[in-house]
Formats: C-alpha cells, structure tokens, sequence
C-alpha cells in the first residue's frame, strides 16, 4: 500500500515543528516530528494498526488514527492507498477533529 500526505496533514506538522523550535528546543521539535513520520511506518504493512476513528464513523470510508506524542495521526484507508488527513492534537476539544 501507499503511503500519501495531505497537504493539510503536512501543514499541520510543520506548524507542530515550528511551534516546539520557538517554544522548547529545535531537539524537542525534531524529537515530535520524526515520532509523528514514525508512527505511519509501519502501516504499508499493518494498515489496520490504527484504531477506528469514532468522530468520524458518519463518513464514508474507514478512518483510524494512531497516537504520536499528544497527537493523532488520522488517515483513511483505500483498496491500494494510505491517506494521512491529519496531525490532530488530541488535547484540544475532540468536536474539532470532526471534517
């Protein structure tokens, strides 16, 4: 299966990046970014390793998420495809995840 990144989910991660580079350190924002590109390794092989995606079971599709640090990693599996749709930090209001 293939691995593809939205542009949001990208954006969302740069911004994760450039908040923790003014905020902590540039390792601390190295360190959450390569967790975030970590966690979605593996799925080519495991695409259901993710959990099902609650907040968006009323779409058409299968969504599951899996956690990186205090994100989640949201993405829809197709027949021949992997789509990450987004970096959702999961400590803010879950009603925001839904799309």
């Amino acid at each position: 299966m293939k691995i593809i990144w939205t542009h949001e989910a990208l954006e969302e991660t740069k911004l994760i990046y450039n908040y923790y580079k003014l905020t902590a350190s540039l390792r601390v924002a190295k360190s959450i970014k390569n967790k975030i590109f970590a966690s979605v390794k593996n799925l080519q092989s495991h695409p259901r390793k993710g959990q099902i995606e609650e907040l968006l079971l009323h779409k058409k599709g299968e969504y599951r998420y899996l956690v990186a640090s205090n994100y989640k990693v949201v993405y829809k599996l197709t027949e021949k495809e992997i789509y990450i749709l987004k970096v959702f930090d999961s400590r803010r209001n879950p009603e925001a995840l839904k799309m």
